[in-house]
């Protein structure tokens, strides 16, 4: 209790320190002019200083003010005690009323944040009630007590405009002179306030995008102000060079900041008022110099607010500049926030963190999956890296490390091993994600870094389970290589799916008998070179083309099968539909569209899928299928044996056909075991009705050994060679 009696009182003891100082200072200083023989203030600076002490004080200051103004008013005019104690009431009383108000509605932080936070509310109570108020009690008061004469016409004037001009020079020293003092009373009793206030208001003007634009605004605004204050009195001047000062100021608000803009203008109306012999030139009317202190003041509060406007955009501005630096899922930066780290020489090891197989895991669980797995890892790998180094989001499974420290290899490795070491909880699901990684020293260049990212991609995918992690820099020109093979594969691709390319080919399926369909198979035509599926098939997969191929094979296949009808209502051919084609939700209705379309019987064509698609979660999958089967489709599952079937699901399995794979099938003669394998595959496949077809049929005995376990179709060379769709008898 007593430490907070001695705040108050020290308080209060500073505060009325400065009031002695300042407040007749400013009277002193205060700009003056004679207009018709009367003497009058053109703007009464002590209104100013007394805002400033309340801003900064609060109520400590009141008692100071108070004290002060009586002992100013007795040792000028030796008023009475009634002469002085009305004319101080007439004096704080509207301004403590208005204050009051301010923070009523403010709040207790209504002292903070000028001078742009709500800056309206000040602007009003302060900046135009307190001057009105204050002029209002000078004339009641002026009404019931004499004052002298000297000083009588601030009380009682039979002039209206007199009266006006002396309520705008209150509006002015409110409005434009509050500032000038505050800052520097601020700097005094905090001194490193005058450390912030530098570094807000100058360091930013001296920036070298900025400087040679402020030495010549500070040059220009200080030869109109020496001309206009000057003694020589010039019609010329007057009356052109005053325009000149507001259009100075409106242009320096777009480079300089708002406090220093506000500062400028407060001392650059003070020499102007002071020195008027210039600028008030010709005005020797109240009328006239109503007008030019009505002009200030609406100058002073489009210039408040033009300065916060302009702020407000350059916060929009750097903010979204900072959004523009920032995925908006991840938030990790992006690409752009890095090129902007390479141009600023601020990383020197470039390091590509592959997550091998988080691209199947988010067809199963989600895109938010990846998401919150790219959030996880990043805040794992924070613990490993030092000051400066920092993750960027980047496409697809991958995330980059910028590495200033030494051992990149070493640390990678670590990160690596680490990782790989730990699981991620998802949706009450723990997932192993499998790392790999590649490094390469940074190269400042901005135009290499795209090359350089995909080479980075490439050799990160490249690596083993034994070597984890792969410099770049030794393998640059085989990646180099590589990439750019892959890279011109693509536009191949591409350009022969975009000019319908597409050549099919049919191996024949057949039974014991001779009878059964073929499987389409496909060949790629681009300006006459033809690529086979070993070199188009991945870069269809990776690049996300899966169901633009599959709807253009299947449309070519029914364009040949409406060519060429048949009456019979059997299979007649099979198609492979890739993985990804089944995850878009609408695959199954644009099959079954071009059927329609073509006049197909769905009887004729069975759609293969892989075994990863037949036992998959995925809701589109599961759908598309489901949507098949209604249509009538027969549903066979290629390479059954190498991935997810096992006899559980076997026995769940929603299928007409299954395909061994040919693994199963080329050592059948010789190896028991994968003679035992078709075996129990077959009578499963008995009891729920199911065909079985057996791939990589290549010789009479495995062909014999493959029909005595029950299998009922056989594909291979044995039984035909693909020959194009077009050389097929119909």
């Amino acid at each position: 209790m007593i430490n907070k009696y001695y705040t108050s009182f020290k308080y209060n003891l500073i505060a009325f320190a400065l009031c002695l100082l300042t407040l007749p200072f400013s009277r002193v200083i205060a700009p003056r002019a004679v207009i018709e023989g009367q003497a009058l203030y053109l703007t009464w600076l002590p209104l100013s200083v007394m805002l400033a002490l309340l801003l900064i004080f609060g109520r400590h200051a009141i008692a100071g003010i108070c004290i002060t103004l009586a002992l100013v008013n007795y040792n000028e005019w030796q008023l009475s005690a009634l002469q002085n104690l009305t004319l101080v009431g007439c004096q704080v009383i509207p301004v403590l009323a208005c204050c009051a108000a301010v923070r009523l509605i403010l709040g207790r932080r209504w002292r903070y944040g000028l001078p742009d936070s709500r800056m309206g509310v000040r602007i009003f109570w302060l900046g135009f009630i307190a001057p009105c108020l204050m002029k209002l009690l000078m004339a009641l008061a002026g009404k019931y007590v004499a004052f002298p004469a000297e000083i009588s016409s601030f009380f009682i004037s039979d002039s209206v405009l007199y009266r006006i001009v002396d309520t705008l020079s209150l509006i002015v020293a409110s409005l434009m002179f509050t500032l000038i003092f505050y800052f520097p009373l601020r700097m005094i009793l905090t001194p490193r306030y005058a450390k912030t206030l530098w570094r807000a208001c100058i360091i930013p003007c001296m920036a070298a995008d900025k400087r040679c634009f402020v030495i010549g605004w500070i040059s220009t605004l200080a030869l109109t102000l020496i001309l206009l204050c000057s003694s020589h009195n010039s019609i010329l001047l007057s009356g052109y060079l005053v325009p000149i000062i507001f259009v100075i100021f409106t242009l320096g608000i777009r480079k300089l900041g708002h406090r220093f803009i506000l500062l400028s203008w407060s001392v650059s109306a003070w020499l102007l008022l002071t020195y008027n012999h210039n600028f008030l030139l010709g005005l020797k009317s109240e009328y006239s110099l109503s007008f030019a202190l009505s002009v200030f003041v609406s100058f002073t509060i489009c210039l408040l607010y033009m300065t916060r406007l302009f702020r407000k955009s350059e916060w929009a501005k750097r903010l979204w500049q900072e959004q523009a630096l920032t995925d908006p899922l991840t938030q990790l930066p992006n690409l752009r926030a890095l090129e902007q780290s390479l141009a600023q020489h601020q990383t020197p090891y470039l390091c590509c963190l592959r997550m091998n197989n988080l691209e199947f895991l988010s067809r199963h669980y989600g895109m938010m999956m990846r998401v919150h797995c790219k959030v996880t890892i990043n805040k794992l790998l924070q613990q490993w890296l030092q000051e400066g180094e920092c993750v960027f989001q980047l496409p697809g499974n991958e995330l980059l490390i910028s590495l200033t420290g030494p051992a990149p290899q070493a640390r990678l490795t670590h990160m690596v091993e680490s990782l790989n070491s730990r699981k991620i909880r998802w949706n009450h699901h723990w997932l192993e994600i499998d790392f790999s990684a590649a490094w390469a020293v940074a190269d400042s260049d901005i135009t290499n870094l795209q090359p350089t990212l995909g080479q980075l991609s490439y050799l990160a995918e490249q690596a083993s389970a034994a070597d984890r992690v792969l410099p770049l820099n030794g393998r640059q020109a085989v990646v180099s290589g590589q990439t750019s093979e892959r890279v011109f594969m693509l536009q191949k691709v591409k350009r022969a799916l975009d000019e319908g390319g597409v050549l099919l080919h049919a191996q024949p399926i057949v039974n014991a008998s001779g009878q059964g369909y073929h499987e389409i198979l496909t060949r790629l035509n681009c300006d006459g070179e033809i690529i086979t599926p070993d070199k188009f098939i991945p870069i269809i997969a990776q690049f996300n083309l899966s169901a633009r191929f599959d709807l253009l094979v299947v449309e070519t296949m029914l364009a040949w099968l409406q060519a060429h009808p048949a009456q019979q209502n059997t299979p007649r051919f099979s198609v492979n539909l890739m993985p990804m084609t089944l995850m878009r939700k609408d695959t199954a209705q644009h099959i079954i569209a071009l059927f329609t379309r073509y006049a197909v019987p769905v009887s004729h064509v069975i759609i293969e899928i892989t075994e990863e698609q037949a036992f998959s979660h995925s809701e589109a999958s599961i759908q598309n299928l489901s949507l098949l089967r209604v249509a009538g489709f027969s549903i066979a599952i290629d390479d059954f044996g190498t991935g997810y079937a096992n006899y559980e699901r076997l026995k769940s399995l929603q299928a007409s056909i299954i395909k061994i794979d040919g693994s199963f099938v080329k050592d059948i003669v010789t190896d028991s075991m994968d003679a035992m394998i078709v075996k129990s595959i077959c009578e499963l496949a008995r009891v729920k009705n199911l065909s079985v077809v057996a791939e990589f049929v290549e010789t009479e005995a495995q062909r014999e050994l493959l029909l005595r376990l029950g299998v009922e179709y056989l594909q291979g060379w044995l039984t035909g060679k693909p020959q194009p769709l077009a050389d097929l008898q119909a």
